[in-house]
């Protein structure tokens, strides 16, 4: 096989991978929650602060990004309906002094969600 058609195959292979990359990781509109305390979401506790909540396009995931744009961490999501506009974010009490658990997230306070799946407590 020449130099040539192995770059060339190289580049395609490449440009496939960037297609299919970007996909996944699209974002839908990106919305601000802050809190005044810690709080927890599966894996990581996020001190208090402002936080970056992305739906990604596929409406399985959330990208959480700190006030700088950083990512902090990627979390499968499931959908979730609510009966009324509400929260941007919704929390479960905090139990014996733990920071409260983020449970959901709704991009704009609608009735239509994501919910976080937080160990043992998964259906």
């Amino acid at each position: 096989m020449s130099t040539c058609l192995k770059t060339v195959g190289t580049l395609l292979c490449f440009v496939v991978f960037l297609t299919h990359a970007s996909l996944v990781v699209a974002q839908r509109e990106t919305t601000k929650a802050t809190f005044s305390g810690a709080v927890q979401l599966p894996g990581v506790v996020l001190p208090a602060g402002s936080y970056n909540f992305s739906l990604t396009l596929d409406g399985r995931s959330v990208v959480v990004a700190d006030a700088d744009h950083r990512v902090i961490t990627t979390l499968t999501v499931i959908p979730i309906t609510r009966s009324k506009a509400g929260a941007v974010v919704t929390l479960r009490p905090s139990v014996a002094g733990a920071a409260p658990e983020v449970s959901a997230f709704y991009s704009d306070g609608g009735t239509a969600g994501v919910a976080f799946l937080h160990r043992g407590k998964q259906k």
